[in-house]
Parts: structure tokens; sequence; C-alpha cells
């Protein structure tokens, strides 16, 4: 009805307004902008273009593989759920986890296209793809960041042994975890405080459903989403001057990628906690802290906030009351 078309409509305009207006002052409140907006601007002047654009190429290519991950499981209860209303979905949850810890928003973000009685599915869905993810990174990130400490770090033989066991033994409770998730269900009925989620303790039972070769396609996916990231970082690397060479750029990036995983802030403001782990691991090629950071910046504009706005906007298309259970 009328009523419900414009509150449908505030609503989203409120949401807009606040994302932009949140990441506007973000932006404008850091430090370094001007330096890298000026590294920006030279290396464009004077240096090939092509490494830019080969990174901003591959981003489409890294949000596809996600949605891949995530529609392959939502699509069983949601079979009206197109490939680009899936795309949609995906990028809106970017545009929520820009301000959340460990982008924990995305959730938030993709059960608006997702019936009510859904939503707890797509919840536990978002969540398998999230640990297959987790499972590749570490995989990938173990020994590039081991091959770069004892390279170029030169650090304490028993901090690296100690920093193999323990990455290690979380990667082998991962494993086990992730190919066996349809074990956490007994477990999960067991805990008291979840069966006040009734919905949830209901509906955990779609992880019974998740067959190993579904999972290990979906770990598929995760990898080539790892090397698509992966391979713009290289890219910007050396749009901004950052002579790596190909081992020690994708293990220095691996190293990046693991060690930010400890960093529980949002992705707008821990981004430069990040862009300081960057300088540090970049140093070490004689890479200045502006063009360190330039790259790290750049990869965030690319990877982050081009698809936040394309999501934010796409809400326009979505009856989010409806969504959300408030109308019928």
């Amino acid at each position: 009805n009328r009523r419900s078309r414009w509150l449908n409509l505030i609503f989203k305009t409120f949401i807009v307004l606040l994302l932009v207006a949140v990441l506007w002052y973000e932006l404008n409140s850091r430090d370094h902008l001007a330096s890298i907006w000026q590294e920006f601007k030279s290396r464009l002047s004077s240096e090939n273009p092509f490494w830019l654009l080969a990174a901003i190429l591959l981003m489409p290519f890294n949000w596809l593989a996600e949605t891949r991950k995530w529609y392959q499981f939502v699509r069983r209860y949601e079979p009206d759920m197109s490939r680009w209303r899936a795309v949609r979905a995906v990028l809106s949850g970017v545009s929520f986890s820009l301000f959340t810890p460990n982008r924990v928003g995305e959730y938030g973000g993709r059960i608006l296209y997702i019936r009510p009685e859904h939503h707890w599915k797509a919840i536990i869905a978002n969540v398998v793809c999230n640990i297959s993810q987790i499972v590749v990174l570490i995989a990938a990130g173990l020994p590039g960041a081991l091959w770069f400490m004892l390279r170029h770090w030169h650090v304490e033989p028993l901090f690296v042994q100690a920093f193999a066991l323990m990455t290690a033994i979380t990667l082998v409770i991962l494993f086990v975890v992730y190919f066996n998730i349809g074990l956490l269900v007994p477990l999960a009925r067991r805990i008291p405080l979840l069966h006040r989620i009734k919905h949830f303790v209901k509906d955990i039972r779609v992880l019974e459903q998740f067959s190993r070769r579904e999972l290990t396609d979906v770990l598929r996916w995760s990898a080539i989403r790892y090397l698509i990231y992966a391979t713009q970082y290289f890219c910007l690397l050396h749009f901004f001057g950052i002579e790596t060479g190909v081992l020690g750029g994708f293990s220095g990036i691996a190293a990046i990628f693991l060690l930010q995983t400890s960093i529980p802030l949002p992705p707008v403001t821990g981004l430069m906690a990040r862009g300081g782990l960057a300088i540090q691991v970049w140093s070490v090629f004689h890479a200045n802290e502006i063009s360190a950071l330039a790259a790290t910046f750049s990869l965030w504009i690319i990877n982050l906030i081009l698809p936040a706005l394309v999501g934010t906007f796409s809400l326009f298309y979505v009856n989010i009351s409806k969504n959300l259970g408030y109308d019928d």
C-alpha cells in the first residue's frame, strides 16, 4: 500500500544518506589522504596505467566468486533468487559491513533480499562461506608469512616455530570443523542459550544438507577469490612503484592478509591500522610510507568502496519492510 511504499522509501533513503555521510566523514578525517592523492596522480601521469587497470578489471570477478559461493546454498530455499539478485544482495552486504567489526554487517545486508522465514538459513549459509574463506586465508597465509618472516624480518626461530604451530593447529581444527559442519547441529541443540532462538535451532539443520562435495566446491571458489584479491594487491604495488618480485610480493601479501585478520575493526576505521601493517611489510623493499599506504588504500577503494556504493543504491530495488517481515 501507499504507506508501506513511503516507509520503504524513507528507510532506504536514510540508509543511503547515513552510509554516505559516515564514509565521507571517515575519509576526510584521515591523515595522509592528501599525500596519497598526490602520489596517485603522480603515478597516473608517469607510470603505465596497466597495473591499475588490471586491479580494477579484476574487481567484478572477486565479488562474482563470493556471490557464487553464497548463491549455491541460498537457491535451495529461495528458488526464485536470480543470480543478479544474489549479486545485489552480496554488494548490499558489503555496504553494511564497512562499519561493523569483522564485517558482520554483511549478514544484515544480505538477508534484506531473503524472505523472513529463511533469514536464519541465509545467515547459516553465510557463516559456512566465511569459514571457507578463513580456511583458505590461513592455508595460503601460513607458508607465505613464514617465508617472509624468515627471509626479511629475521625474527627469532622460537617465535617462528610457535607461530607456525599455533596457526597449523588452527588450520587443522578449521578443516575438521568445516568438512564435518553437520556435527555442529546436535551440539547447538544442547546449548540452552540457543533454545531461546527457536528459528535458529530449527534452521541449523541446514548444515546437515551440505555435502563434502559442495563444501569442497565452496572452498575452491574461496581460493579463487583469495587469488584474485592477492593479484589485485600485487598489481597495485607495481603501479605505485614497489618492486617486490613475484615471490616476495605474494608472500608479503599473504603475511598481511593473515595478520590483519587479528584486527577486529570495521574496514573503514581499521584502514589505517592495516595501513601501518603494510608499511612494516613493504619497507623491506625500500617502499616509502606514502606508496605503501596508497597501494593499501587503493585496494580498499576498488574492492570495498566501489562495490559498497553499488550495493547501497541497490537497496532501492528491494522491499525492505516485506523482507524483514513487517509487510505482507
